[in-house]
């Protein structure tokens, strides 16, 4: 033997008298994307072709950096005027340029360890100046021109 029982309540449900187009019932809502924003970044020496990893904020420790595979020539950041810098892999938080280049590392069978990579690190060298952009990196490569006048403009 079943037993059936229903509720009926008189107040509408929240909401419920408020009109929904025939689109917006059936279409399909699309998530929102956060595109990555382009960096550039300024140093106070040359160092272009040096291997950035991130340390913590004592620098005594390593928090992350690139496995060989992740990086290639192409992965060093692009020269712009004023001494500006256009990152191409991932400039983290704490950035400590090491004595490789990049071309060297991309090599490498394996990644040195952190204590190895700590060594490596060059301690004369810093970020003087970050600045994230309101373009993708993809944008920002085809058109440094735009980089510039954005740069310029802050």
């Amino acid at each position: 033997m079943a037993i059936i029982s229903a509720c009926a309540t008189s107040a509408p449900a929240p909401g419920a008298d408020a009109p929904v187009s025939a689109q917006a019932a059936v279409a399909p809502q699309r998530p929102a994307r956060m595109l990555p924003k382009a960096i550039v970044y300024k140093t106070n020496v040359p160092c272009t072709d040096n291997v950035v990893i991130s340390l913590n904020n004592d620098g005594t420790g390593v928090l992350s950096y690139p496995a060989p595979t992740d990086v290639s020539a192409d992965s060093a950041p692009l020269q712009l005027p004023d001494g500006w810098l256009l990152d191409r892999r991932g400039i983290g938080p704490n950035p400590a340029f090491i004595s490789m280049t990049y071309r060297q590392y991309a090599a490498l069978q394996s990644a040195p360890s952190p204590a190895e990579l700590l060594r490596m690190v060059l301690p004369d060298v810093h970020v003087t100046e970050l600045r994230r952009l309101s373009m993708t990196p993809q944008q920002a490569e085809a058109d440094t021109a735009a980089v510039m006048a954005e740069i310029r403009s802050e």
